[in-house]
Formats: structure tokens, sequence, C-alpha cells
């Protein structure tokens, strides 16, 4: 705190606070929020970063981002304040708007929660204009090896309700490897607590998994938090995702997607979410018994 205090002149804090802790990597990775009298700053710390040099890339990463969309009215990229000489942490500016997660959670308006939908995809699609796609065969192992790995580990009554979603998921994987997609430069964890929704501009953050993979992956990670939005069975599509929110997506988003690969991808990512959270050895928190039941709810209007 002493040397970014020191880098931005100033000896004196009106406030600091935690706003996020790591919950795989509590004793290291951290967030504070550092209010002095000019301005808010968020300061992100990585202990294991000098060794790693997890938050030195990040930070020169959002340092290109940043010029590379200076000058689009709607997308944005966090901007960069300053790197520690460790590289143990750095800082950003602070903005106090919501996150697309605040809203999509917590709105009653749908038509509102529907617009940061919209901007989501407008955003993503710029990001992935970075750089040219190139095309990559699908291999969808990774997600029937997941799912098989999670089905082992909970209760017989609930791999006995899965089992059917299970077989139709890998005769899909069966169909579909191979299929050539487009990778590009992704995200690498693109859900809604890392867009900030501003005043006419969309804000992305935290860069730290950022590297080329297929595009549906950066899309699935958004579109996955529609679960905790209310529909009956013929709101939803084949992939588990309300109609209105998937196309509100799609208006902006423009990159030639394979949409079997996403609905299929999207489908196993609930599927897996709802498995891991029922593994005997998993202690639920009272927001993931109310995630549990919401998965449980969208899988079975898409699989019946």
């Amino acid at each position: 705190m002493a040397e970014f205090l020191s880098y931005v002149n100033t000896d004196a804090t009106e406030q600091v606070e935690c706003i996020y802790r790591s919950h795989a990597f509590p004793n290291s990775r951290l967030v504070l929020k550092v209010q002095t009298k000019p301005a808010a700053y968020a300061l992100k710390i990585d202990t294991e970063a000098p060794d790693t040099g997890r938050l030195r890339d990040e930070f020169d990463l959002l340092t290109k981002l940043h010029i590379h969309f200076e000058d689009n009215p709607t997308t944005q990229v966090i901007r960069p304040v300053y790197l520690s000489d460790t590289n143990s942490f750095f800082v950003t500016e602070f903005i106090d708007r919501p996150t697309a997660v605040d809203l999509i959670y917590n709105s009653t308006d749908d038509d509102q929660v529907a617009q940061v939908f919209r901007r989501a995809g407008s955003w993503l699609n710029d990001l992935h204009s970075c750089q040219l796609p190139v095309s990559y065969a699908f291999r969808p192992k990774w997600m029937t090896d997941g799912i098989s790995d999670l089905l082992g580990a909970v209760p017989y009554d609930i791999s006995d309700q899965s089992r059917r979603w299970v077989n139709i998921m890998f005769a899909e994987a069966a169909r579909l490897k191979g299929v050539e997609d487009i990778r590009v430069f992704s995200h690498g964890d693109f859900h809604g607590q890392n867009l900030i929704i501003g005043q006419g501009k969309t804000i992305g953050l935290d860069f730290t998994e950022a590297r080329e993979k297929l595009a549906v992956y950066d899309i699935v990670d958004f579109l996955k938090a529609d679960i905790f939005r209310e529909g009956d069975a013929s709101d939803v599509d084949r992939s588990g995702i309300l109609k209105k929110n998937k196309e509100m997506f799609f208006r902006r988003y423009k990159h030639p997607i394979n949409t079997e690969i996403l609905d299929f991808c999207i489908r196993g990512r609930l599927l897996k979410d709802w498995l891991f959270l029922h593994q005997r050895r998993h202690d639920c928190s009272e927001f993931e018994e109310h995630k549990r039941e919401r998965l449980g709810i969208r899988l079975r209007q898409v699989f019946g």
C-alpha cells in the first residue's frame, strides 16, 4: 500500500476494503478497493506472481488492450495504473458500476437484463476481433471425461437421474468430434463478474486466463448465468438458455461460430456444474444450493 500511495503522491487513504478473495487461493489472491481523496482504485494482489509472472503478463495485456480500445465508444477494458516493482500486485481504476452478474442475478426487469446480454455480446465480438480467427477441430473429450469423473462422485439417485442426460451428451460428442469451428483470442474467464455495465460503455476486466481458444467457450462462460432468470420450458432453447437472452447476445456478436457446438458446450457446462454441486464431499453454501436448484430446473427443461 505504501508503495502505491507513494506512486500517486499521497500518503492518506480514506478507506480500504477487500472486495474479492479467491476461493481456490484464499491466502494469496485478493483484490482491495483503495479509496484515496483524488480517486478510487482496485489493487489486485497475488503473492505468488513474482515467481509465475501472472500479474506482470496480465498488466502488459491490459495496457495493450486499453490502447487498442481507446477510441471505441462502447467497448473498453479497465484502465491499468501501476505495476509493482516485485510484480506481486498491480492497480487499475475502480469503476463504481454494477457488473453484468449483479443485474442478471438481481434485476426484476427482464428487458434490462436482455440489454445486458446484448452489450455482453457486443463487447465479446470486439474482443474476438482483435486478431484473425483460425479454423480448429472441436475436441469434446475434456468435457466427456469431466462428466464421467463427476458422475462417479455423486449419490446413486443423482447418477441414476442424470444417466440418460449423460448418454445423450456422449452420443452428441461423438457426432461433433472433429467438426471445424473458430479459434480466437479469448478472454478465458468471461463470466459476468468480469464485465462492468457502465453508462454507455461496457468494460472488461480480469484477463489472467486470456489466450487463444474456441470462441464458443467465452460465450458459454457468460450465457450460463442465464439460469438464474425465470422462464417456462417453452422459453428455453435447446442449449438451456432463455431464447430472448441468447438472441439478444447474438444481436451484436457476429463471428461465424458453429451453433451445434455452442449448444452442446452450454448443456455440458450446465450438467457439469450440476453434478459438481451434488458431489458427496461437497458442502454447498446457501448460494450454491440455489444454483444447484436452478441448474436442475434448466436441465430438466432441456432433456425432458
